[in-house]
């Protein structure tokens, strides 16, 4: 019994022993840029909006699960909107479409169809991957006054870009309640 114990612990000290041999002989891959690291996060939440842009039923585009809320359509046009203004003031110029005088909410008069919407969300994810991708990591410490829920102040661009997928990660979430009421599989829970 006691030669049994001995032989399990000296098993278990020499696996742990070669583990951690193993672990040092691998070299980690340096860190990727924080740009494409951002771009990561931005393209992942974009293409999830542009997969339920894509797959939502055109005659349920218009469903609200409450009467005072946006409609499927209404939110992905409010994303949308609120991804370019955010691009405008991080790339520093006007970008997308003038949504007019209630610049975060496009009229559905504007945006009647299905491929109306997913072209707007289509194009409002490539314009920020482009931005991105062009300013790269410097674009990131560039600063720019910023008034969003916290009041007015200088933030880095970095801010600016976690703010925006956050907002859309928020709205992201929203639909998939549209399509759990409406019986519907998001596509991104159909792995």
């Amino acid at each position: 019994m006691l030669v049994l114990v001995a032989v399990t612990l000296l098993a278990i000290a020499g696996t742990k022993l070669y583990g951690q041999g193993q672990q040092q002989n691998q070299v980690s891959a340096p860190a990727r840029s924080r740009a494409d690291e951002t771009l990561e996060w931005w393209n992942q939440i974009g293409n999830k909006l542009i997969a339920m842009a894509r797959d939502f039923p055109e005659d349920k585009y218009d469903f609200k699960v409450q009467k005072d809320e946006r409609s499927f359509a209404e939110n992905l046009l409010h994303v949308a909107a609120v991804d370019y203004d955010l691009i405008g003031r991080v790339s520093g110029s006007n970008v997308g479409p003038d949504f007019g005088k209630n610049g975060h909410n496009p009229s559905r008069d504007v945006y009647k169809t299905k491929a109306d919407v997913v072209k707007l969300i289509e194009q409002a994810i490539a314009d920020g991957a482009a931005v991105i991708k062009q300013q790269g990591d410097a674009g990131l410490d560039k600063t720019t006054p910023f008034a969003w829920e916290t009041g007015k102040h200088v933030v880095h661009n970095s801010y600016i870009w976690i703010t925006a997928i956050e907002h859309s990660t928020e709205h992201f979430g929203q639909l998939v309640v549209y399509y759990r009421a409406n019986n519907l599989v998001p596509p991104e829970s159909r792995r």
